[in-house]
């Protein structure tokens, strides 16, 4: 009788078994280490749980014979679920260095360790139990084909418990991690695909390789059409619009949120101050690892946030207008359009994005440039409207606008603000320190304000005023070129002249025939 045909039996003592049809293994098996000097241990061992199944998989065997097998198994293999070691091999203590191993140099604290002995003299089990981090310790003769089976078994259901403990761990890492990311983001498009990526990486986050395939939208839903904001994969609109069925988009009475979740469907429905909001992700495989609740308080989050960012919109457009309203304003008392203000920003926006600026300080700059000429609401009208050269009495009082300009804003906590009454005080200063109020030269010029000198001067050239007529462009560009150095920062002047088309095309697309009362 071979040992291929031997198991335990419930005394300990070896018995006859009939060998086992391998065809009808499961694809997906949990992997148990045999470690042990002994070949027939292997072999009885494998005969014993070759039918044992857990949570629907089965069981795939790797075996080590001593010491240093072991460690480069366990090295290469991370997703071991159980040991089955023995203590005595090369030496009386091999597999608590194996143990030992695992623990403190692998700092695997998933595996389960099944420690065997057939000399349980050599170590009481007492002193290997407290000083070694081990599950199990068991003597060979007492471990029958049923109690193998129940102890494997048992270690199995740990491990399965203590990998989704890890997995949740991880989930609930990467759901901070990912809120965190995408509340830096200040655009609504931004944020919008920053969701929907981090969502695919919930969902995704033990297998990386499936998440090209699946498909997702970010959507808003009004009184009149459902509007996409954001999406992941090949879908379009209207194919998302058809795949979301009327009942899921009537949000539940009673509860602001609702998750809705099938094999291979995720749909969250929010609904905050009257604007419902829909994530919808579908992928080619069922989401049989998805951590429902992780989905859950994520979307969660990011619904407050996504309302949040929205009232932040509206603010920022509030303060927009109300800038551009007050400009406006400003301007016609001097016969020009609102539509000035609104060039200056754009062309301002396009240097500060060229000479290297952060995004926020092109965003802040964008929004603060119109008011450069704030101040000149306290200038007298018939200064304002002169048509001949001002004298050198009117031309002090003009000079003072940039001062009240500045006043007027800066006691203002408002960044926006701040950054207006720099721009304010400093955009007639020049670059060899001959402008005014305070005479400043060079880089000791804020750069908002050499940037707003550079474009409000190009557009006064550009633009009819009541003392002269438009300039053409080439009279423009030669201009700038030759206050290069003199009145304006070189940089700048380079970057105009590599972007003077794009300076003539805002020119032209908020000519001061349009009206542009909410545009930005």
């Amino acid at each position: 009788m071979s040992e291929q045909d031997m198991l335990f039996d419930e005394s300990g003592n070896l018995s006859q078994s009939a060998p086992t049809n391998a065809s009808n293994e499961a694809p997906s098996k949990w992997k148990i280490l045999i470690v042990d000097d002994e070949e027939g241990v292997h072999t009885i061992t494998k005969l014993a749980l070759n039918r044992t199944q857990f949570a629907g998989k089965g069981l795939s065997f790797l075996s080590a014979y001593n010491v240093a097998q072991a460690k480069k198994i366990l090295s290469s293999e991370n997703d071991i679920a159980v040991i089955l070691l023995d203590v005595v091999m090369e030496t009386e203590e091999a597999g608590l260095e194996v143990a030992e191993y695992i623990r403190d140099v692998l700092n695997n604290h998933l595996i389960r360790i099944i420690l065997r002995t057939g000399q349980p003299g050599t170590i009481p089990e007492k002193d290997i139990i407290e000083q070694y981090d081990i599950n199990d310790y068991r003597e060979k003769t007492e471990l029958t084909k049923r109690k193998l089976h129940s102890t494997v078994y048992t270690a199995l259901r740990s491990y399965r418990d203590m990998l989704a403990l890890e997995n949740h761990k991880i989930g609930l890492e990467k759901v901070i991690a990912a809120t965190a990311n995408i509340l830096k983001q200040k655009s609504m498009a931004s944020f919008a695909q920053g969701v929907l990526e981090q969502v695919s990486s919930l969902l995704y986050m033990n297998d990386g390789t499936m998440q090209p395939e699946i498909k997702g939208v970010l959507a808003e839903k009004d009184s009149d059409d459902v509007h996409v904001l954001a999406q992941v994969g090949d879908v379009s609109a209207q194919a998302f619009q058809s795949s979301i069925s009327q009942e899921e988009l009537d949000v539940i009475e009673d509860s602001d949120q609702a998750l809705h979740y099938q094999e291979d469907n995720i749909c969250h429905i929010s609904k905050m101050n009257g604007v419902e909001t829909i994530l919808n992700i579908t992928g080619k495989h069922e989401f049989k690892d998805v951590d429902v609740h992780l989905i859950e308080m994520f979307c969660n989050n990011m619904a407050i946030a996504l309302d949040n960012l929205r009232l932040n919109d509206s603010l920022r457009n509030t303060q927009k207008e109300i800038v551009y309203a007050i400009c406006g304003l400003a301007e016609s008392r001097s016969k020009e359009t609102g539509n000035h203000v609104r060039r200056v920003a754009y062309y301002s926006r396009l240097m500060a994005e060229e000479i290297g600026l952060s995004p926020n300080q092109c965003e802040e700059l964008f929004y603060a440039a119109p008011l450069h000429d704030i101040g000149k609401i306290s200038v007298p009208d018939y200064i304002l409207n002169k048509p001949d050269r001002l004298n050198d009495e009117e031309w002090e009082l003009m000079k003072k606008h940039t001062t009240v300009g500045e006043n007027c804003l800066k006691c203002s906590h408002q960044p926006v603000m701040q950054a207006g009454a720099i721009i304010a005080s400093q955009h007639h200063e020049n670059w060899n320190g001959h402008g005014y109020p305070q005479g400043l030269s060079g880089t000791d010029i804020h750069i908002y304000g050499r940037i707003v000198a550079l474009a409000d001067v190009f557009d006064a050239l550009a633009s009819k005023r009541c003392y002269k007529e438009p300039w053409g462009e080439e009279e423009i560009v030669a201009y700038i070129h030759k206050q290069s150095g003199v009145k304006f920062d070189p940089q700048l002047v380079e970057i105009f002249e590599r972007r003077q088309a794009d300076f003539f095309r805002i020119l032209q697309e908020y000519d001061d025939n349009q009206s542009y009362l909410s545009s930005v």
